[in-house]
């Protein structure tokens, strides 16, 4: 489907830009492969190499849709588990079309995908809009639409039905837009009638501010008729592709373009990014996050299984590799008694995990998010906090091994831990009556965290190993690089590089001091 998009902003600063898209069409439930030219849903998509892959130039794979998770079962299971989460019964969506742009080449920065989903009569009953933010945050919208029939009796062709739907905003898209609002989408149906369409797309979204003032104006539109890639030939092929083939490399290149715009030229107000709520899907964690996040999970299931709580706690992980949910049981609970209420505990965004290592008291951690005010902030969702913070309170009771024994048996990297967490414990504060120093400092104990404590006695070798490490890079780069571990991966990455070629050519130098004989080192 060759497409443009426009968008306008109709706020006292007025700006507007255009520029050409290319979408797919499939049906979903169909996996297989148009030539070379489109792959939908197969199973040799997963390696990275493109000649790994099969040589396809597009793709389409169920793991860059709906919920994250790599393996996946395919697009059609994934839509599946979703309508169950709607509370919707899969048999009312018999057909199911995914517009969406394509992976080039293994490559994709996909702001909007639209998913159709079509009743027994083949009439479009439901939508899905699947947002992508540049944070690598996504938002799922279902919408079931209030239809209304746009036919002109006296014309000779009927026109498509439309499809309108309007819905509170809750995710933030734009740094230029705040989170509050309201989108109305007024899409026609491309396969209308009775999925014998011709696949044109016109999707209208426009975002209205709180005070329900039209603030943007958003349109995806086709501007030719879309191409069946099995009846093209090998130079048409070719020429489309040509044609083609840069337009998903410079999407993301085109949003920073209008963005500095805004900025600079505009000066329009931006408003930083607030932490997703529970309803959206955060950003891809971090390797430190995901080794952070196993021992934690190990250190939740302890604590609970010892607990006093006489409810289980269904803990759901950001983490997509990781089990969507899990529900744990106190031993003194009978799991065979579905009448209790469930204690919710879902991690909306893999930042928890790296802000739960920078503290020494969990139930400190869980208080200051729990009572702030504004939930921009928050990086988990509870329906039970009460609960949960008294839970996190009784774990210091449940588990607090020795520190000094389990510093002789664990050796200095535990050493090297417990010392970044006394220095991060005192701040140099600045007071306002005699503008004077003075420092601030944590009186409680503060040699290890419930987690250390933790890692050091129960965990595995392996999950020792793999804690320290990244809970002492995330307190180290609080120091030395301004709070981002990715800064200490480049440096490291920097001292190997050195560290090799110091090896190589010094080894050279040596073997020519021996043998008189150079050694001719290849430089690729």
């Amino acid at each position: 489907m060759e497409l443009s998009t426009s968008i306008q902003s109709t706020t006292e600063t007025k700006h507007s830009f255009s520029y050409s898209y290319l979408l797919v069409g499939i049906p979903v439930g169909w996996r297989g492969a148009i030539g070379s030219y489109l792959a939908v849903d197969l199973p040799s998509y997963s390696p990275p190499s493109w000649t790994e892959r099969g040589g396809f130039w597009f793709s389409v794979n169920a793991d860059d849709y709906l919920e994250r998770g790599s393996n996946s079962p395919g697009l059609q299971e994934k839509l599946y588990s979703y309508l169950q989460t709607q509370g919707e019964a899969i048999d009312d969506y018999p057909y199911v079309y995914l517009v969406t742009a394509p992976r080039f080449l293994g490559y994709s920065f996909n702001p909007v995908s639209f998913w159709y989903l079509y009743d027994r009569r083949k009439e479009l009953s439901a939508m899905i809009l699947e947002v992508n933010n540049t944070f690598d945050e996504r938002r799922l919208y279902f919408l079931k639409g209030s239809h209304g029939d746009t036919k002109d009796e006296n014309a000779t062709d009927p026109l498509p039905r439309k499809f309108k739907d309007t819905w509170a905003k809750d995710f933030h898209v734009s740094p230029f837009n705040s989170r509050k609002g309201s989108y109305v989408l007024n899409a026609e149906d491309p396969f209308s009638p009775s999925l014998s369409g011709t696949g044109m797309i016109d999707n209208n979204i426009t975002l209205n501010s709180s005070k329900s003032h039209l603030k943007l104006v958003a349109r995806v539109f086709s501007t030719e008729a879309s191409s069946d890639p099995a009846t093209l030939g090998y130079w048409t092929s070719l020429r489309f592709i040509a044609a083609w083939w840069w337009v998903g490399f410079v999407t993301f290149p085109r949003i920073v373009k209008e963005a500095g715009e805004l900025f600079f030229r505009r000066k329009l107000h931006v408003w930083y990014r607030p932490e997703v709520l529970k309803d959206t899907i955060g950003r891809r964690p971090t390797n430190d996050e995901v080794k952070i996040e196993s021992t934690f999970r190990n250190f939740l299931t302890y604590v609970v299984t010892n607990s006093k709580i006489e409810q289980p706690l269904c803990y759901i992980s950001s983490i997509p590799s990781s089990s969507a949910s899990e529900t744990l049981y106190p031993e003194s609970a009978d799991s065979s008694n579905p009448s209790k209420e469930v204690i919710d505990f879902k991690i909306t965004t893999p930042l928890f995990f790296a802000r739960l290592a920078r503290y020494s008291h969990i139930s400190e951690f869980l208080s200051n998010e729990i009572l702030t005010d504004d939930d921009k902030d928050r990086t988990f969702y509870t329906s039970h906090p009460r609960v949960l913070l008294q839970l996190f309170k009784d774990s210091s009771n449940i588990l607090r091994p020795s520190s000094e024994h389990s510093l002789l048996s664990n050796g200095l990297r535990w050493r090297f831990l417990q010392w970044l967490r006394t220095n991060r414990s005192q701040k140099v504060v600045q007071s306002d009556v005699n503008k004077q120093q003075h420092t601030k400092s944590d009186i409680r104990h503060l040699s290890f965290s419930e987690l250390d404590s933790f890692a050091m006695s129960l965990e595995s070798p392996s999950g020792k190993a793999q804690y320290v490490g990244a809970t002492t890079k995330i307190l180290l780069s609080d120091i030395v690089a301004f709070g981002y571990p990715e800064i200490l991966d480049a440096v490291k990455y920097v001292l190997k590089v050195l560290a090799s070629y110091v090896v190589v050519y010094g080894m050279k130098d040596i073997w020519y001091m021996i043998t008189g004989e150079w050694i001719i080192v290849p430089l690729a």
